[in-house]
């Protein structure tokens, strides 16, 4: 299944949920927030929530500085 990370295309496996693409993905889940589609979804929420076909994901990453 196809879909946009941050403006770049990837592929990943058909019925994942947002946990399985971060595994897949290789993505660090300390400190980021996942938007689909424009909407954040709560980190409790990751493994209950399936992407589909062409869905827009945003990952943000919390950084500190001042």
């Amino acid at each position: 299944m196809n879909i946009t990370v941050n403006n770049n295309n990837q592929s990943v496996k058909d019925a994942s949920s947002i946990e399985a693409m971060v595994v897949q993905l290789e993505v660090e889940s300390k400190g980021i927030a996942i938007a689909v589609n424009q909407t954040v979804i709560s980190k409790s929420e990751w493994n209950k929530t399936e992407l589909k076909e062409n869905d827009n994901i945003t990952i943000i990453k919390a950084t500190q500085g001042g």
